[in-house]
């Protein structure tokens, strides 16, 4: 196994935190959801050539699982914003599943004595459980308003570092990411 873990998201990992901002700046109202839809494909795309790579190339199931969760998030936002969909139930229900999987991912992480990513996933995991809560079982009122996940979201995005610190970090050189 890899000394960082087996998530190796170099590469799609700044697509990731990109697309992330972007998002949450629709969400906010600072755009339209079609004008993003595209860098969504893009980056859900990109996340399954990554895990494809992982898995055919590399022979690691885990990176290809773990990296399949952020894709098809992305393609599924994606089309839904290209589309024009409205009604993002089993979207959210999908993130339950995304978040019990990040759950075990994390623990995973820290029985392996990777505690950075061990949190990461624990992270992670927070995030797509608001999106679940919002998004299908709509229970909006926990949360004071779509900020809330917004801004914990983003939190989430410098904390793991996936996109800024490991993306850079991989196309440098600095850190090792097969």
């Amino acid at each position: 196994m890899h000394p960082f873990g087996e998530i190796t998201l170099g590469l799609v990992g700044l697509y990731i935190a990109a697309t992330l901002m972007i998002n949450l700046l629709v969400m906010m109202g600072h755009g339209s959801p079609k004008s993003v839809s595209v860098l969504n494909i893009f980056t859900g795309l990109l996340g399954v050539a990554v895990a494809l790579q992982a898995l055919f190339v590399s022979g690691s199931p885990m990176t290809a699982a773990q990296t399949l969760l952020f894709a098809l998030t992305y393609l599924w936002i994606g089309v839904a914003y290209w589309t024009g969909e409205t009604d993002f139930r089993t979207f959210g229900y999908y993130c339950l599943f995304v978040t019990i999987n990040a759950l075990i991912f994390g623990a995973y992480a820290f029985a392996s004595s990777m505690p950075i990513l061990g949190v990461n996933w624990m992270l992670w995991a927070a995030a797509w459980f608001m999106f679940f809560v919002f998004m299908g079982i709509q229970k909006v009122e926990y949360f004071k308003h779509m900020l809330v996940v917004s801004w914990i979201t983003t939190l989430v995005l410098w904390v793991s570092a996936l996109g800024w610190l490991i993306g850079w970090f991989d196309f440098s050189g600095f850190l090792y990411f097969p």
